[in-house]
């Protein structure tokens, strides 16, 4: 009775203990006997519902066919338009002003030409004369697009258009061989016959916003639209491209000849 006296509390501490452990294996035993129930023949069966994304599709199939957001033209949130008086008092905006309303009123081509006009001589040697019409680099100093001249000519002898290669019979020359320095063509050429071939072109130009007229434009040349510099970097025989170099916006102007 003594021990039991002195020993009582750690004996009802190790009852209690061995009350919890049992409790836990039994509750381990039915969680095992569940999980059983649950495991049939064929396997697990999953009880989660799938996620529905529908919502999620449509939102990606929305943003695939997004309309394009343009900022540039068709409103004036960031694009204030800009009205000019014209000299007989109308107003004018939109694509008519800058570069856009530019009209081309006509595109022609300037033709290099060389001709054979005749056969002389000197005292050295037997000369040819060649007519030759020569399309100019355009400048500051208003040079004509073309220009004409003749230059005399022996064998051999060339310049930085062609060369001339032959002539044919030696004796009594009726025509020549030239070799063009711009593409190594060889051109031959009876008395009287000419050569031609297009080396560039040239526009004539109507600026309505200012009333001004712009005649004799060449590639690299430069035209001055509200107080901005415009070069135009090309001209074929159907466009014309304008390019502002401050704001490095090219504008293309198309060219449909009349029939």
């Amino acid at each position: 009775m003594e021990f039991l006296k002195n020993h009582y509390e750690k004996l009802v501490l190790g009852v209690i203990v061995i009350g919890l452990v049992v409790a836990a294996v039994m509750v381990s035993m039915q969680a095992e006997s569940a999980v059983e129930e649950e495991i049939g023949g064929s396997g697990y069966e999953a009880k989660a519902q799938p996620v529905d994304t529908s919502t999620n599709l449509l939102a990606l199939e929305r943003f695939a066919n997004s309309a394009e957001l343009n900022l540039e033209e068709g409103h004036y949130l960031f694009n204030p338009d800009v009205w000019r008086r014209k000299p007989d008092g109308s107003f004018i905006t939109g694509e008519d002003l800058g570069p856009k309303g530019v009209k081309i009123k006509e595109i022609l081509p300037l033709v290099f030409s060389v001709k054979f006009l005749d056969t002389g001589s000197s005292s050295s040697s037997t000369r040819f004369a060649m007519q030759i019409v020569r399309v100019n680099a355009p400048d500051a100093r208003g040079t004509p697009p073309t220009s004409m001249s003749t230059v005399m000519m022996s064998v051999g002898e060339e310049n930085d258009l062609f060369k001339l290669l032959e002539v044919r019979p030696a004796d009594a020359p009726k025509e020549v061989l030239l070799e063009m320095k711009k593409d190594a063509q060889v051109v031959t050429l009876a008395k009287g016959q000419v050569f031609e071939r297009v080396d560039g072109y040239i526009a004539n130009l109507r600026y309505d916003a200012e009333n001004r007229n712009f005649n004799n434009v060449r590639e690299l040349s430069t035209i001055t639209l509200l107080g901005e510099t415009n070069k135009v970097v090309t001209l074929t025989s159907n466009e014309l491209v304008l390019l502002n170099p401050a704001t490095t916006l090219k504008t293309t102007l198309k060219y449909n000849a009349a029939p």
